[in-house]
């Protein structure tokens, strides 16, 4: 009855972790974009194009660096300074000021500003350094993932942010199911434990593609549960040919599972999206994972994002 309650207990946390991941899809996430006066109109251009939310919850406020609005109960949950010529020290000490994590776009280190904060601060603050409007989304992505704390929000919201979430969702689960093999001291115990782990990281991968807790979700926990037993017997047949390292191998098992897993599904969900999206004629640079952005035609005129001849946003 200890094993049968115990099972129960996991498979409810498995359905409240669902739960979780589905209000994650509607959470809202404000960024704040902060133009700079000559700040490089290629990166400006690029980051407009990305910050364009597909749901409702993505909200993105675009001002002038001079102009910039105060963080204060309503702070953003980051915030993108595209550095030109006017000192965004100010700037960026209020939102550091705030808790709000600060990335620096620039075209190279060379152009990274001085900025005086105290050691603690500097944590939040990062520099995002590109030569060319190719290779920003990536790095912008990467940079949102690790920084935002609503991932599941960014990632359902902002497209190009997905495969970067995706990718720390399963660089976690992969680092706690490596523990978990490595301590196990009941044999057997760690299967349940990656099993759930695996299947609450299926469910939210689903829910930074967007996708709820529609009957889809039942076949895919299913192909975890039968992924996990297969993992299981290969961590047995490694420790039994290697003796006295079992638990180095079960943990890089229960690791590499979870890797191939995450990989799995990220996978399915692009091809999903491929193919209600269709390929597109014209791409532009490529997204996280290689999967092209579509080419966007872009309004007449760069207001909100490109400051020109100290001219506001």
């Amino acid at each position: 009855m200890a094993s049968r309650g115990w099972t129960l207990a996991r498979i409810a946390e498995v359905i409240g972790s669902g739960k979780d991941a589905l209000k994650g899809i509607d959470e809202k996430v404000t960024l704040h974009v902060c133009v700079g006066h000559g700040c490089p109109r290629d990166l400006a251009l690029v980051v407009k194009r990305v910050l364009s939310a597909e749901r409702s919850g993505g909200t993105v406020e675009v001002c002038a660096l001079d102009a910039a609005p105060i963080a204060g109960a309503e702070s953003p949950d980051a915030a993108l300074v595209l550095v030109g010529d006017d000192d965004p020290s100010e700037v960026v000490s209020r939102y550091v000021r705030s808790g709000v994590p600060v990335a620096l776009i620039v075209e190279g280190a060379l152009d990274v500003p001085g900025i005086d904060l105290p050691e603690q601060a500097l944590s939040l603050v990062g520099v995002i350094a590109s030569s060319s409007a190719d290779g920003l989304p990536d790095k912008l992505a990467s940079w949102l993932a690790g920084s935002v704390d609503k991932g599941i929000a960014l990632a359902a919201n902002f497209p190009f942010c997905r495969a970067a979430v995706v990718d720390e969702l399963v660089r976690r689960c992969a680092v706690e199911n490596a523990a978990v093999g490595a301590i196990s001291l009941i044999p057997g115990s760690d299967l349940p434990i990656m099993c759930a782990n695996q299947a609450m990281l299926a469910l939210d991968i689903a829910a930074a593609y967007g996708r709820g807790l529609e009957p889809a979700r039942a076949a895919e926990l299913a192909g975890v549960l039968g992924a996990g037993f297969v993992w299981r017997s290969l961590a047995r047949s490694l420790v039994g040919l290697v003796p006295g390292l079992g638990f180095a191998l079960k943990a890089g098992v229960g690791y590499g599972g979870t890797i191939a897993l995450g990989s799995a599904l990220r996978l399915r969900f692009e091809a999903e999206l491929l193919s209600e999206e269709g390929f597109p004629d014209e791409v532009v640079s490529a997204g996280p994972a290689g999967r092209s952005l579509p080419k966007r035609n872009e309004p007449e005129g760069d207001e909100g994002y490109v400051v020109i001849s100290g001219e506001g946003a």
